[in-house]
C-alpha cells in the first residue's frame, strides 16, 4: 500500500484523484475548487485547482471602481466673489482741488488696490514737517517695509519738505 497524500480512497466509492496546483499535495478531485479572481466588473476564472486551504478570496483592489451618477446642476447659482474677497483696497485722503489749466475739480481720494500678497509700498508724498513720513520708503512700520527700501524704483530717498 502506498501513501496518497490527502485523498481518500474507496473501493465502494472511488474517486479520480488530482494534483493541487497551489501546494502541489494529492487530493481527490471533487475535493478541489477553480481559484477565481476579480477582473472589471466581474469574477474570472483563473484556471487553477486548489485545494480548500489554498483557495484565496479574491483580491478586492481588482474590483472596477463603480462611480456613481454626477449630481444634478444647480440652477442659478450665486458664487461668491473671491476676487474682491482676497483684496485689499485702500483709499488715500485729503482735500479736493481744482486743476488751475483746465478747471475741473480733481478728486484727490485715490483708491488703491493689493492683490496677490504683494508688499504695500507708501505713498512718495508730501508730509508734515519733521515726520516720520517725511522721506517715503524708510519707515520701518509702514506695511510691506519689513524690508526697507526705495518705493517705485527710485535711486534716493525723495526729500519733500514742508506742506
Amino acid at each position: 500500500m502506498r501513501p496518497h497524500g490527502r485523498a481518500k480512497v474507496s473501493s465502494k466509492n472511488p474517486q479520480a484523484f488530482a494534483i493541487c496546483d497551489g501546494c502541489g499535495f494529492l487530493f481527490n478531485h471533487v475535493d478541489l475548487v477553480w481559484q477565481l479572481e476579480w477582473a472589471g466588473n466581474k469574477l474570472i476564472n483563473t484556471k487553477q485547482l486548489v485545494c480548500r486551504r489554498c483557495n484565496d478570496r479574491p483580491n478586492q483592489q481588482l474590483r472596477a471602481i463603480i462611480l456613481p451618477a454626477d449630481p444634478m446642476p444647480v440652477m442659478n447659482p450665486r458664487t461668491q466673489n473671491y476676487q474682491a474677497a482676497e483684496s485689499d483696497y485702500r483709499i488715500t485722503s485729503g482735500s479736493n482741488s481744482i486743476d488751475p489749466l483746465t478747471g475741473l475739480p480733481v478728486i484727490s481720494g485715490l483708491m488703491l488696490i493689493t492683490e496677490n500678497d504683494e508688499k504695500r509700498v507708501t505713498q512718495t508724498t508730501g508730509a508734515a514737517p519733521g515726520s516720520v513720513n517725511e522721506e517715503p520708503g524708510t519707515d520701518p512700520n509702514a506695511p510691506g517695509d519689513d524690508d526697507p527700501g526705495l518705493p517705485y524704483g527710485f535711486t534716493e530717498v525723495p526729500k519733500t519738505g514742508p506742506l
